[in-house]
């Protein structure tokens, strides 16, 4: 439905299309807001098959993306109307294959010849709220260069959000919108520049913001950075939160305040807060029946009176807002329903009931609208990003805040956050805080500070609001959160559609760790980020008897924030040979977990490492009859053995043949041995654990584009071929024949059929239970810290206690020559800390592992049609901590490689880009028994997923005393003289 209003004037209306139906809209409102006018609740279904609609509002769930002129990916909550859109729902009528994947697709971005220069300002601003657009102002005004970057269409943010384009008003509608308004007319006159529908999707550093604007990928560099990104709806799941016509407080207020529209006639506006009743007043006005406000918050009373009277003191005139929103819902004869929470929601493709639990039993409400408003959390993944300093809020499902002094200056010299993106304040507080922020930002560039007396009425200011947030969240106190009572049908990751059940599961199977929960199940793994289901997922650990929530116990930041094109980041860059080494810092204990310890363990054989080397080695020794314990620094399977794309290489990579090889290529030949028999093992383990490994032995390509490059592979696939792997060289013609998506310009390619991918997730995991269903006994949190000779056999200190066993199998992998080196000998094994790149899922593209002849490339794409993306793109590296991180130039030169061989890509959105510790040695594994300390054995290689199972096989048969499966002195320390 259309609201009217006596001082608004609705623009053009203009036609599209909506999964092959003609329809209008009006000229400057947002898809999302001409579907809901027309009642369209039901935007795409997801790949299980669910309707899904618009939920946040925002852009910050991608729930709402549909398929815009063959464009994918789309927020139709943020993409504004243009006419004769054609606009399809993935997944809609008279779609076929998986929801995600499209019928037709077109590029998302151009690839750029070249990139736009860096742009260096005084002062980048993230966001154009009320924190970032005062801030701005007061900064621009003192004479510094200033840049605002935002990703709505509008200034104003969620607050200040103005009227839409669609309609023209002939003054401001309420204080609010005048609000607003008068900020903005500052900021315009102040002289600071703004970028709107502007994606700042990563931040590599303080001086290095990535942002896509007007289609094109630039980097910024701030002297000074400032953090306004404002905040988001505390997510709280219930059975059928996913259900079209189900949405945030703010979507809702979105579409009927900015918007004018609403896509129901009924509605219960429910959770947790003031803002709820706002809402349900602006609607009731606007003719939408209100069947009800739930609020969990008991009902006033007595024991509130001092509270009200405080809040009353500091904001007088936002309590007589609050009472006439109030005294409106009464009037209307709209229950209130006090004490109370909505604990389902139903309905078939769409709502049309919500069931409610109150103090006096349990109520069915019939709706066609369900608003779900349990306050906010800050937007601070740019922050986390960073490594600013945060704490976890533990308030309901809780959240992170961002730490930082009075005046918003966080743990980084030159990095403020301000707003609700650092701490959820309110607007007022948001502009007070930008004052004290602006006044920082001056003095520490030398510049004079603003009036003493701005500063002043800012402190002041800033004091009595928070008085008034402290009052006003006293008498809407929530009911703690329980996730004990969220029932395992309810979708916790609405992006991959994981219930609590298969998160549970997983704990039980894989232990309480949030890691080994999103490898497990990919929660978190979305689109998203994570944002609508990483503190429940945190609680649900928690609750198991995981790590509390805090920082470290949630998920991993990741680039980039929000999904971006790929063509737009795809910028050639130098080729190099191999891996950059890196010497990763001695592997110490996770400081955010503590587990107890044990007095002494004893056991035949300790194996140092529970990545899926370790786990395979245990596994074959315990099958063996030994008793063996696995300890690692960390959860099992968390390093290079869950980072990889998981490709089952047998051909030599292109960097370990030829001038880019080391020692000459010898050693990685000697590999060739390995690779055809450990696949084989790989196919027994799948048939052992009982799971879907995804191995998929198509062949591999390793393709060439000039002629020197055919000759390359003429004289690797030679070799290989006198060590037993089959490789033929083909052309141009029959690679298009083998794979007609790939670029046309491609000379040839060499095709190993013995190549092929597996699910490195399900693989690894399915290691270690079967290593632990063979008797081996998995230890997290049990760091090595010392080793020494006991008699015959060793002692080995662990964070978690002392270990006394007859043989140690060393398989840290990049941290092996520190596990070595306390044994009495340091191994030539460095670290080569590597990224990856994954895309949204698209339609079927390659059905072959595809490599490139003299470019660092690895391409596959996954059963669920993701495209993974690597081959070798160095990470950066943590001296501190030894965590990897993903670099902004290997992003970049990763998707150009990728896109120039897959034309195809160009047509996918970047989803997330991923860091994790390799192994560099000499291209062979080492193996064996190490000299001069008997009964001390190697296990690493740097082709550790392929190699898993068979360099375990060997090292067991070694260890054992058994005649090896084959010969390992290629493999051995002696090589190295």
């Amino acid at each position: 439905m259309r609201f009217s209003h006596p001082d608004l004037a609705p623009g053009p209306r203009i036609p599209f299309r909506f999964d092959g139906r003609d329809m209008e809209g009006l000229d400057g409102e947002t898809i999302a807001a001409a579907l809901s006018a027309a009642g369209v609740t039901a935007f795409r279904r997801h790949r299980d098959g669910d309707p899904r609609g618009l939920w946040c509002g925002m852009g910050t769930c991608f729930d709402c993306v549909v398929t815009v002129d063959g464009r994918t990916g789309q927020r139709a909550c943020l993409t504004k109307l243009a006419a004769g859109m054609e606009i399809e729902g993935p997944g809609g009528p008279g779609r076929t294959g998986p929801g995600d994947a499209a019928p037709r697709r077109a590029d998302l971005a151009e690839t750029p010849p070249e990139r736009v220069p860096d742009l260096a300002v005084d002062v980048a601003v993230v966001g154009a709220g009320p924190a970032g657009l005062t801030v701005a102002a007061a900064l621009a005004e003192a004479g510094l260069d200033v840049l605002v970057v935002d990703a709505r269409p509008d200034p104003g943010g969620q607050f200040w959000k103005p009227v839409a384009d669609s309609h023209r008003p002939a003054r401001a509608l309420d204080g609010q919108f005048a609000a607003g308004l008068v900020a903005t007319e500052r900021f315009d006159r102040s002289g600071a520049q703004r970028w709107q529908e502007a994606t700042v999707w990563s931040a590599f550093a303080a001086d290095e913001l990535a942002v896509l604007h007007d289609g094109r990928h630039r980097i910024l560099r701030p002297r000074r950075l400032v953090l306004a990104t404002g905040a988001y709806e505390r997510p709280v799941p219930i059975p059928g939160w996913t259900l079209p016509g189900v949405m945030t407080t703010g979507a809702a207020q979105t579409l009927a305040r900015a918007y004018r529209v609403f896509p129901g006639r009924r509605a219960v506006v429910a959770g947790n807060g003031p803002l709820n009743f706002q809402v349900a007043a602006d609607l009731l006005r606007s003719g939408v029946e209100i069947a009800a406000v739930v609020e969990s918050a008991p009902a006033p009373g007595v024991a509130n009176l001092a509270a009200a009277w405080r809040a009353a003191r500091a904001a007088p005139g936002l309590i007589a807002q609050g009472l006439g929103y109030l005294a409106a819902l009464k009037r209307a004869g709209v229950p209130i329903l006090w004490g109370s929470r909505v604990i389902a929601a139903e309905g078939g493709d769409a709502l049309t009931a919500c069931r409610v639990a109150t103090p006096s039993g349990e109520r069915r409400i019939d709706a066609d609208v369900l608003a779900l408003g349990h306050g906010f959390v800050p937007s601070s993944e740019l922050a986390r990003q960073l490594g600013c300093r945060q704490r976890f809020v533990d308030s309901h499902v809780g959240a992170l805040a961002v730490e930082t002094d009075a005046t918003g200056r966080t743990s980084l010299e030159t990095v403020w956050s301000i707003g609700d993106g650092a701490a959820i304040g309110g607007s007022v507080v948001a502009q007070a805080r930008a004052t004290l922020a602006a006044d920082a930002i001056l003095m520490s560039l030398d510049r004079p500070s603003l009036a003493a007396s701005a500063v002043a009425a800012a402190r002041s200011g800033l004091a009595r609001a928070e008085a008034f947030q402290d009052a006003l969240w006293t008498l809407f106190r929530a009911p703690p959160f329980d996730p004990a009572g969220i029932a395992d049908d309810t979708v916790i990751c609405r992006c991959e559609g994981v219930r609590a059940g298969a998160i549970r599961q997983a704990i039980a199977g894989g232990g309480a760790d949030i890691g080994t929960v999103k490898r497990l199940t990919r929660t978190g793994m979305g689109r998203c980020q994570g944002r609508n289901c990483a503190a429940t997922a945190a609680r649900l650990v928690a609750a198991a008897g995981g790590a509390a929530p805090e920082p470290r116990a949630l998920f991993a930041p990741r680039p980039p924030v929000v999904p971006v094109p790929l063509a737009a980041l795809a910028f050639e860059k130098p080729e190099w040979g191999g891996h950059r080494r890196a010497v990763p810092p001695p592997a110490h204990p996770r400081p955010d977990r503590h587990r107890p310890r044990w007095a002494m363990r004893e056991t035949d054989v300790l194996v140092v490492g529970a990545g899926v080397v370790g786990a395979a080695v245990a596994r074959e020794l315990a099958l063996a009859g030994l008793g063996v314990v696995v300890v690692d620094r960390d959860a099992p399977g968390q390093q290079a053995s869950t980072a990889n794309a998981g490709s089952l290489h047998v051909q030599l990579l292109s960097f370990d043949f030829g001038a880019k090889a080391e020692a000459d290529g010898g050693p990685a030949a000697a590999t060739l041995r390995l690779g055809i028999p450990s696949v084989a093992l790989w196919r027994k383990i799948e048939a052992a654990s009982g799971r879907d490994l995804d191995i998929k032995i198509t062949g591999g390509l390793m393709v060439g584009e000039t002629a020197r490059d055919m000759e390359f592979l003429a004289a690797k696939a030679r070799l290989e071929g006198e060590h037993g792997v089959e490789t033929h060289v083909v052309g141009a013609n029959e690679l298009r024949d083998l794979e007609p998506a790939l670029w046309d310009g491609l000379a040839g390619a060499a095709l190993c059929p013995a190549e092929g991918k597996i699910d490195p997730l399900a693989g690894t995991f399915a290691v270690i239970a079967l290593a632990q269903a063979a008797g081996a006994v998995f230890e997290a949190d049990a760091a090595v810290l010392a080793i020494a000779r006991e008699g015959t056999g060793w002692r080995v200190e662990t964070a978690a206690g002392p270990v006394r066993c007859g043989r140690i199998v060393n398989c840290a992998g990049a941290w092996s020559s520190h596990v070595a080196a306390m044994a009495g000998r340091p191994i030539p094994v460095h670290g080569a800390p590597l990224q990856m790149l994954v895309t949204e899922p698209g339609p079927p593209l390659v059905s072959r592992l595809v490599a490139h002849a003299n470019r660092h490339l690895s391409l596959k794409q996954t059963r669920l049609g993701s495209l993974l993306i690597g081959g070798g793109w160095s990470a950066g590296l943590d001296a501190a901590t030894g965590a990897s991180s993903s670099l902004g130039w290997a992003i970049e030169g990763n998707a150009w490689v990728a896109t120039r061989v897959l034309p195809a890509a160009r047509r996918f959105h970047l989803l997330r880009a991923w860091a994790g510790m390799n192994i560099n040695i000499d291209g062979a594994p080492i193996l064996g028994e190490m000299p001069g300390a008997p009964g001390f054995y190697n296990c690493v290689t740097s082709n550790g997923y392929t190699l898993a199972p068979i360099v375990a096989r060997l090292t067991a048969d070694t260890l054992l005393g058994r005649e090896p499966a084959l010969p390992i002195a290629p493999f051995t320390l002696d090589r190295f003289g």
